[in-house]
């Protein structure tokens, strides 16, 4: 029987639809050559999203590849059930603005072919998920508190056609601007963070990742590993958010400036007003909270990562998975 490929891909990444279109015609290219079938889906941002194309053809493919960001290969992995899960393994062609995912793992980020050729040459990897009161939500970081402001507040600007050209002119620049006038706000909600029986903290912003990788160079958890069962913490001291921010941009934390540390389980209470989050760099919905419980779900899904070498185009591509 004729094996097939579902291509998910979202046109309005960062790269643009014209990019997305011709990383589809690649892939479909390489499957066709070693007699696979491919079909191809696009997300729509009014219409079928991944979650709902996972839906109708998930049960029908042998291997799936998300085209787009950090959020894509998320919607995707977090649309597939149990039994879909078991059996089938996601490949990355990113497309999006930082690329976490694809950094962490050693996928080409800013070379396309030799993203494509990774999907056909990777092998899989098991990769962990965190959930949030059960259920899964996130590949590679939740934000609470400051930087989950930024990333709203950003959302909403390339959510409005008048101002999303701000975001593809430079998103990296609206991001810090934005994270500027953010640090002006003189008061943020605070919460108490209890992570597995570790003695409690109280901070205003919270990243718990998945990943070492934050936006595309910085690193609130270095030691943090997508495979490892674990899920690493990094909470600004009171006062401290300058700081706290150029640290972790930086790749360096500063014990002197946040709580560190790494755990299964993390509790977040609000102290008296309601904070705001982020998953993968998207706003999370239904916020703001006042107490999220947190969790690390080991090997939840399988991901096609490259071996640590691979040259930019596939010699023997029937070796593929």
């Amino acid at each position: 029987m004729t094996k097939t490929a579902l291509l998910i891909a979202n046109p309005t990444a960062k790269r643009g639809e014209p990019a997305v279109r011709n990383v589809i015609t690649k892939l479909s290219k390489g499957y066709a050559d070693q007699g696979w079938q491919t079909i191809a889906q696009f997300t729509e941002r009014n219409g079928p999203r991944e979650r709902q194309i996972v839906a109708q053809h998930a049960d029908q493919v042998d291997t799936v590849v998300a085209i787009g960001g950090d959020g894509t290969v998320r919607e995707t992995v977090l649309g597939l059930s149990d039994a879909q899960r078991s059996r089938l393994v996601i490949g990355f062609v990113p497309m999006g603005n930082a690329n976490v995912l694809a950094r962490e793992v050693g996928i080409a980020c800013d070379d396309h072919d030799q993203a494509i050729a990774q999907v056909f040459a990777g092998t899989p990897r098991a990769m962990d998920v965190g959930a949030i009161d059960g259920q899964p939500t996130f590949l590679l970081m939740l934000d609470i508190g400051y930087f989950a402001q930024v990333v709203h507040s950003v959302s909403g600007l390339r959510g409005r056609a008048a101002t999303n050209w701000m975001y593809s002119l430079g998103g990296d620049l609206l991001y810090g601007g934005v994270g500027l006038i953010k640090l002006l706000t003189p008061k943020r909600p605070e919460f108490v963070v209890q992570a597995d029986d570790q003695e409690p903290f109280t901070t205003s912003s919270l990243a718990i990742a998945n990943a070492a990788t934050y936006a595309k160079t910085g690193s609130f958890c270095p030691d943090a590993d997508p495979s490892d069962g674990l899920l690493n913490f990094n909470g600004v001291r009171r006062g401290k958010t300058l700081r706290y921010s150029l640290a972790a941009m930086s790749g360096k934390p500063d014990d002197a400036v946040s709580f560190t540390g790494s755990a299964k389980r993390i509790t977040v209470r609000a102290t008296d007003e309601k904070f705001v989050c982020q998953v993968d760099g998207d706003p999370l919905p239904a916020g703001p909270f006042a107490e999220l419980n947190v969790q690390v779900l080991p090997s939840y899904y399988s991901l096609i990562a490259p071996p640590a070498a691979l040259p930019a185009t596939v010699k023997n591509p029937s070796d593929a998975p």
